[in-house]
């Protein structure tokens, strides 16, 4: 949410929020991937795609909604 509250512009703020989520799916499943025995990388990369995937469609979802 910080984004949206620090950047006047929704856009902008947006594509902010995209980012600082990939990053964070992306340590998650980093960290995940080395506590479980699977590969850290492997495990970093489907985290984030899965994540990504969820928050896409969810998004497009709320968009053809309103």
């Amino acid at each position: 949410m910080a984004p949206y509250m620090l950047i006047p512009k929704a856009g902008t703020a947006l594509l902010f929020s995209v980012v600082f989520t990939l990053v964070a799916l992306l340590i998650f499943g980093y960290v995940k991937g080395h506590f479980a025995g699977a590969r850290p990388i492997r495990s970093a990369i489907q985290t984030a795609l899965i994540g990504g995937l969820a928050a896409a469609v969810a998004f497009g979802l709320a968009k053809a909604i309103s």
